[in-house]
């Protein structure tokens, strides 16, 4: 049991290790000599746990996907319920996962530099994409869009959000930085998706019903 727990200790070192090394310097720029010095472990306990730097960086994708469909998933973190609210909320907690866990930020990039052919599987965009769909057909019945509002709506505000969360996460420095980044980003969006008379109704900060995520502190 003492050994089976060092085991996991030391793979979630070296996957925290890895995921900080290719968020910082790109899966190219990464050498597993950084990937073990950044874990504090040897070779020889790496290699116990992965194959190779391709092997890791796909578990580092792996854990970011599962945490992203979790958010995705969640139910909502405040009393409205409100499709258009859910989603401010969704973006809210995508914003704390992409600024505190290197995890998130280094599949990211990894999604963004490896071939196609040779990425592992993170399908943030659609899986984003799909769900903004759904809360924006949930939204248009309950009478909460504009009338008019373009037919690709949905599409378009993913879009803008989830790049907009990106960069966030790469440029800003705080967590309260980036938090009044996307509420003005939202204060924008919204008179351009919903009624007028309802647009001051949608709370754009983070609710406060919504707790920072444990990632960083399983791994």
């Amino acid at each position: 049991m003492v050994k089976q727990e060092r085991a996991e200790r030391t793979l979630r070192r070296i996957i925290s290790g890895a995921a900080e090394q290719f968020e910082r310097n790109g899966y190219f720029g990464t050498s597993l000599d950084d990937i073990t010095r950044a874990a504090g472990v040897s070779k020889g306990a790496f290699y116990f746990h992965f194959s190779s730097k391709e092997q890791v960086a796909a578990a580092v994708v792996e854990i970011a996907q599962e945490r992203f469909e979790d958010v995705m998933t969640e139910q909502p973190c405040g009393p409205s319920d409100s499709p258009v609210q859910h989603l401010i909320d969704i973006t809210h907690r995508l914003n704390q996962l992409l600024h505190l866990e290197p995890v998130m930020r280094a599949a990211v990039r990894l999604q963004r530099e490896w071939p196609q052919d040779r990425a592992p599987k993170f399908d943030h965009y659609k899986l984003w994409h799909e769900t903004a769909a759904h809360h924006f057909e949930l939204a248009a019945s309950r009478r909460e869009l504009r009338e008019g509002a373009p037919k690709n709506s949905a599409c378009a505000l993913a879009s803008a959000t989830l790049f907009s969360l990106e960069a966030y996460s790469r440029t800003s420095e705080s967590t309260d930085e980036t938090e009044q980044q996307l509420a003005d980003l939202w204060e924008v969006l919204l008179p351009a998706i919903t009624p007028m008379d309802v647009v001051d109704a949608y709370r754009t900060s983070p609710p406060e019903e919504c707790v920072e995520p444990e990632l960083s502190h399983q791994l």
